[in-house]
């Protein structure tokens, strides 16, 4: 188990993490207390005198307000450290416990009596305001004892100032401890964050709260604390018991929330999971399902129907700024009315004369590209660039007539031009078979002359199979074919190719691995023009697979459809592209060294197109792969 993943190591970094805390804030308030009374630069004797003299200013006020109180002096004063004289100034009575001991600080200060008389005091800058009159009824001096020998509060700053300077540099040192130490953990908890046994990251329960409600709640517990922190006695001691449990909630709370905000940037949940991310797309999903249902209709309505809706706007705009400007006319109100009407009505006659024009030219276009080349756009009550529109669209028409009917007739000429010439060719192709038949039938003694004979009678073959094909392709693809379709069982159909084709395959080392579904799967097709279809492509395989390979043939049911795919691995690269391959006379093989005219996945193609088929091919890489794709019938 990775360290990170511990519980009781987490847990164990919370708490030395907020102990460096403590640590920290009491090192940087120690050295920012010295720093302000000059610890690294003074004598230890010269920061006592300026602190108690300090304190002693203090006591010297507070002496006033045991006078006003009336209190007993030496009775307060009986076990401190401070030696006090008050001298009064009408009487020169002097209260005193001081009998010239020596002193380590001392202040002076007044006794005032306030009279409540306020009298008009302007400053220099000119201002104005009331101040009270006040006489002045002694001087108080204060000493502090040099030998300290009591226990109070003086002793204990004097002996706090002897360890804080003999501690003044370990402190900083403690103070950049105590930091580094924090940011450590702080790193350590942050990367923690989140991790769970087994290298798994998920959120925890606070994790899984909306972080805008999280955050809401963290923002009201800081502006509770700064309430708390701003409402304070002013007593050093209160405060401090008072803030420190404050400050603890506030500092576990941060280190809460700032882990949960790492935990939701590895887990990627800091956008998602926020109440007002769910508002904005509940919002913006019914934004779109209202826009998108606007479009709908309206992508989706006719030409005139959109010209409606854009008339109804028309309409219900002029009415509003109708009423809008009569209700500031004082005259010519029916002139106003009359006018808007005539105008609105005029737009409105126009945008339906155009509307009508422009669905009549759209539905000739739409008709003429679905393939209606005998169809022409009526021009009647057209003008100007509408009516040279509609007519070029016409003439269009005439000439993509012009161009298909010179397609189509050369397309036959080519078709009759290769039948005819294919069957001239086969009739002495026939004549040079038959006699090399015979010659293999004579007894020739002479090895090189049967060697000859050999190739005679193979290349014959090979030229006769390559006019055969010629003539299919030419006939697949004018589609002069004649095609009967029945319902055929593919899977069966299928298993009769392979083992035909055993020998073959085993002849190239190759392994079919065929999957069929259990239910059979029937198809409308001709089966001489289907099993010439997979011929084709186990012959394809036969020829190109690479030796000692693999060949995967599936049959799948895919919504409705019957899909047969063949697949293997090329012998050699395949630097030319599935359209390319699919292109008469275009081979796998660019060196040619195989056997093949580079006509037989055309053929295949033009074969399925004329059954209702589909045939597609992919290639990625040497892979190869073919999918014939029928329609199942029930």
């Amino acid at each position: 188990m990775r360290f990170r993943e511990s519980l009781a190591a987490k847990i164990s970094s919370i708490i030395v993490s907020y102990v460096m805390v403590l640590v920290l804030a009491i090192s940087v308030a120690g050295t920012v207390v010295m720093g302000v009374y000059k610890f690294y630069f003074s004598e230890v004797g010269a920061l006592k005198e300026e602190i108690l003299s300090d304190m002693a200013q203090n006591e010297a006020y507070h002496i006033h307000n045991l006078l006003e109180w009336g209190d007993d002096l030496d009775d307060y004063y009986r076990n401190k450290n401070v030696y006090y004289r008050v001298t009064y100034t009408d009487s020169e009575k002097i209260i005193t416990n001081y009998d010239d001991e020596p002193y380590i600080a001392s202040a002076t200060s007044g006794h005032y009596d306030y009279e409540y008389e306020s009298q008009l005091v302007v400053d220099k800058y000119g201002n104005e305001y009331y101040k009270n009159k006040e006489k002045k009824l002694a001087d108080i001096e204060v000493f502090i004892a040099k030998d300290l020998h009591k226990n109070d509060i003086f002793a204990a700053v004097a002996k706090i100032i002897e360890i804080g300077y003999d501690l003044r540099y370990a402190v900083v040192f403690i103070a950049l401890g105590s930091l580094a130490v924090f940011i450590y953990l702080l790193c350590f908890l942050y990367c923690a964050a989140g991790h769970k046994q087994g290298g798994e990251i998920k959120c925890n329960y606070l994790d899984k709260v909306p972080f805008d409600s999280l955050s809401a709640m963290v923002a009201v517990l800081a502006f509770l604390s700064i309430s708390i922190a701003y409402e304070m006695p002013g007593d050093f001691f209160t405060d401090i018991l008072i803030l420190l449990p404050v400050l603890t909630v506030d500092y576990f709370v941060a280190l809460g929330y700032t882990m949960s905000f790492a935990t939701r940037i590895k887990t990627r949940t800091l956008i998602k999971n926020n109440i007002l991310y769910f508002v904005l797309s509940f919002i913006n999903k019914r934004l779109k399902k209202f826009f998108g249902w606007i479009k709908f209709v309206y992508s989706n309505s006719s030409l005139l129907k959109k010209c409606w809706i854009i008339i109804l706007a028309i309409v219900v705009f002029s009415l509003i700024f109708t009423v809008a400007v009569v209700n500031n006319l004082y005259d010519a109100h029916e002139f106003f009315v009359l006018v808007m009407f005539v105008t609105v009505t005029a737009v409105i006659l126009a945008i339906l004369y155009l509307a009508i024009i422009m669905q009549k030219i759209k539905s000739g276009g739409e008709r003429i590209a679905k393939g209606d080349l005998q169809y022409k756009i009526d021009t009647k009550y057209m003008f100007g660039d509408f009516k040279a529109f509609a007519e070029s669209l016409n003439n269009i028409n005439d000439g993509l007539q012009t161009a298909v009917n010179e397609k189509m007739r050369s397309e036959r000429f080519k078709t009759e031009l290769i039948t005819n010439v294919s069957h001239d060719i086969k009739t002495p192709l026939t004549s040079i078979i038959n006699y090399v038949d015979l010659i293999k039938k004579e007894d020739i003694e002479n090895e090189t002359a049967r060697q000859y004979i050999a190739v005679l009678d193979r290349q014959s073959g090979r030229l006769k199979k390559l006019v055969e094909d010629l003539v299919e392709a030419s006939k697949a693809s004018s589609g002069s074919l004649s095609v009967e379709l029945v319902p055929c069982d593919v899977t069966v159909l299928l298993t009769q190719t392979l083992g035909e084709f055993e020998d073959k395959l085993n002849k190239r080392g190759l392994t079919p691995v065929v999957s069929t579904p259990e239910q059979p799967l029937r198809i409308l097709a001709d089966g001489r023009h289907l099993w010439r279809i997979f011929d084709n492509l186990m012959g394809n395989i036969c020829k190109y697979a690479l030796y000692g390979t693999r060949v995967y043939i599936d049959v799948k049911n895919e919504q409705g459809r019957a899909v047969i795919t063949f697949r293997n691995i090329s012998e050699n690269q395949l630097n030319v592209s599935a359209d390319e391959l699919m292109e008469r006379f275009v081979r796998g093989d660019k060196s040619r060294n195989t056997e093949g005219s580079g006509l037989g996945l055309s053929i295949a193609k033009s074969l399925a197109e004329l059954q209702g088929g589909v045939m597609k091919l992919n290639v990625d890489g040497d892979l190869f792969k073919a999918s014939v794709i029928f329609d199942i019938i029930n």
